[in-house]
Parts: C-alpha cells; sequence; structure tokens
C-alpha cells in the first residue's frame, strides 16, 4: 500500500491497524515528515519503507508494483493532478486500486458569524495557498471522480464523508483553528482578502455561538476509487491470487531513493 503525501503517517497507522502483515510505503516530499512517519510505524509488523519524492514529478516507483495507491488531502496542492494520475497508473498492477480523499474546502458550514463575513472567511480559507502548498483548489473533493474518469483509470465510484459536529471540539476545533491561523498568517503577509480583524470577529462569533449552544460544523469530504484495467481477471470470474513479495523484492521494485524503517 502506497500512500502519496503521507506527512507524519496517520494514514498508514491506521491501515496498519487494519492490515499488519502488507507492506506500507509512504511518499513525500518532506525529510522531517518521512523521518516522522519512520518512528510512528516502528510497530509495524510488515515492511516500511518511506519514500522521499515530489508528486510534480514522476514517482520513484517500478511500474506494475503497487496493489492499492492512497491520497487524502494531498491532490489539490499538485499543479497538474492529471500527470499524477497518469504516474498512478502506471505504478499499479494491472486490477490494483486509486483510494483519492479529499475534503471539498468550500462545503464548509459554520455556524456563529453574520453571512456576508462567513462566506468570505470560508471562502477565503478555501482558496488560500499556504506557504508549504505549490497549489489551491478548495474545490477539488468534488471534482475527484471527473479526474478519475479522464485518467487510464476506471472509475469505481465516489461516496462522500459527512464529518459534522454541534460542540467547538476534537476536529471542528481543529479546523476552526487551522482557518484562524491560516487566514491571519495570510492577512499578515498582505495576501488576504479578509483582514486580520475580520478574522478575528469571525472566530469571536463562532465561539459565542458555541458557548450559547448554537454552534454548528460540517464539511463534505469525496472519496474516489478507481482500477487500473488489466488482465489479471478472468471475466465473471474471481480475482486471481497474488504473489507473496519479500521484502528484498519490494526493494528492488522501488527506486534507490526509498529509505526503509529501522
Amino acid at each position: 500500500m502506497v500512500d502519496l503525501g503521507c506527512g507524519a503517517g496517520p494514514t498508514l497507522l491506521a491501515l496498519s491497524r487494519l492490515a499488519p502483515a502488507a507492506t506500507l510505503i509512504g511518499v513525500d516530499r518532506s525529510a522531517e515528515f518521512l523521518g516522522q512517519a519512520r518512528q510512528n510505524l516502528e510497530a509495524h509488523p510488515g515492511p516500511v519503507m518511506t519514500l522521499a519524492a515530489d508528486l510534480r514529478a514522476p514517482l520513484p516507483c517500478g511500474d506494475a508494483s503497487a496493489d492499492t495507491i492512497l491520497s487524502y488531502n494531498t491532490v489539490e496542492c499538485v499543479p497538474h493532478p492529471e500527470q499524477l494520475l497518469v504516474e498512478v497508473a502506471r505504478v499499479l498492477r494491472p486490477g490494483g486500486r486509486a483510494i483519492m480523499a479529499h475534503v471539498d474546502f468550500d462545503s464548509l458550514v459554520i455556524a456563529g458569524a453574520d453571512a456576508d463575513l462567513d462566506r468570505r472567511v470560508c471562502h477565503a480559507f478555501a482558496d488560500d495557498a499556504q506557504s508549504w502548498m505549490d497549489h489551491v483548489d478548495g474545490r477539488i473533493g468534488r471534482k475527484l471522480g471527473l479526474l478519475l474518469a479522464r485518467s487510464p483509470l476506471r472509475l469505481v465510484g465516489v461516496e462522500p464523508l459527512l464529518t459534522w459536529s454541534t460542540a467547538l471540539s476534537g476536529h471542528a476545533e481543529d479546523r476552526i483553528g487551522q482557518i484562524r491561523k491560516a487566514l491571519l498568517s495570510a492577512a499578515r503577509r498582505g495576501r488576504g482578502s479578509v483582514g486580520a480583524a475580520e478574522v478575528e470577529d469571525w472566530y469571536s462569533a463562532v465561539r459565542e455561538a458555541d458557548q450559547l449552544g448554537g454552534f454548528f460544523f460540517s464539511e463534505l469530504a469525496f472519496i474516489a476509487i478507481a482500477e487500473r484495467p488489466g488482465e489479471d481477471r478472468s471475466a465473471g470470474g474471481p480475482a486471481q491470487p497474488r504473489r507473496d513479495t519479500s521484502r528484498a523484492e519490494h526493494h528492488k521494485r522501488w527506486a534507490p531513493s526509498w529509505s526503509a524503517a529501522a
């Protein structure tokens, strides 16, 4: 299983609990994040590898070398996601699957501020290109299915995932804190469409709504699944069994830039 834009490895860690024998491979351009991912996955029973790579370039992976490729909240940062999907198709084995998931940040619903300020803050966050991002598309979640349908892969389906809360805690508190931090940073650099004072007014209104018991938060993510067409599955028959691959063989399939966890 390959995670593109793995960061510190939260998705791989979840996969480790579901599939303890799986080979987990994290791809990210940040050496710091890759180091954290290796530490977080030290207890994984199966093989773990990390690959330093820029997703704007060809993936440092062998042809037909992966059964599953995942990516969560990463595709919007790639200026040409269609090129990335060509690479995903190359790296997947016939019958292998790509699972691309992304929050649609233009779907945010947050109770508290008046309509005009709330709209401007939420849209500003959806359109905000933070310092570590090469590109931004806050509406990428709703586009995943179409991107995959236009790729060399075969689109299997798209599922929505709604996250919501009536309390300013947990994920809702984290997301609202991210919005505030990102827009204050943009305002300080003189590139934001919402001023710092407006951001703080919005944040105060959201907190007041929570104190009064009228707070609400929701965001919609989309999970799109696609498959590489191939001949490894007989028409109408069961999937053919896959050969087990040793750690050494996995190393041969991936470019020399991999670094294995200790």
